[in-house]
C-alpha cells in the first residue's frame, strides 16, 4: 500500500513538472519535490533514490526559472515511469 502511495506521488510530481513549463501546478510541484527529496534522502543507498535527488535538483532549477529544457523532460519521464512501475 505504501508503494502505491509513493508511486502516486511520483506520478503527481511528473505531471506537475510537465505543466510547470506553463506555470501551472507549480505549488503542487513544489510539494511533491519536497516529499521526493525527503523520501530519497531516507533511502539514499538505492540507485533510484540517487537519481531522484538529481531530479529534485533539476525540478528546483526548472521551477525557479533557471532552465527548463530536455533534461527536465528526462526527469518527467523518470518520475512517470517510476510511478507507473510501482503499480506492477
Amino acid at each position: 500500500m505504501v508503494v502505491f502511495i509513493l508511486g502516486i506521488i511520483d506520478i503527481i510530481a511528473g505531471v506537475s513538472l510537465f505543466f510547470a513549463r506553463w506555470d501551472l501546478l507549480t505549488q503542487v510541484c513544489w510539494f511533491a519535490t519536497a516529499f521526493i527529496a525527503i523520501k530519497s534522502i531516507a533511502f539514499i543507498k538505492s540507485f533510484a533514490s540517487i537519481v531522484d535527488l538529481i531530479v529534485v535538483v533539476i525540478t528546483i532549477l526548472a521551477l525557479t526559472g533557471v532552465f527548463y529544457n530536455w533534461i527536465t523532460y528526462v526527469g518527467v519521464v523518470w518520475l512517470l515511469q517510476k510511478g507507473i512501475g510501482s503499480f506492477f
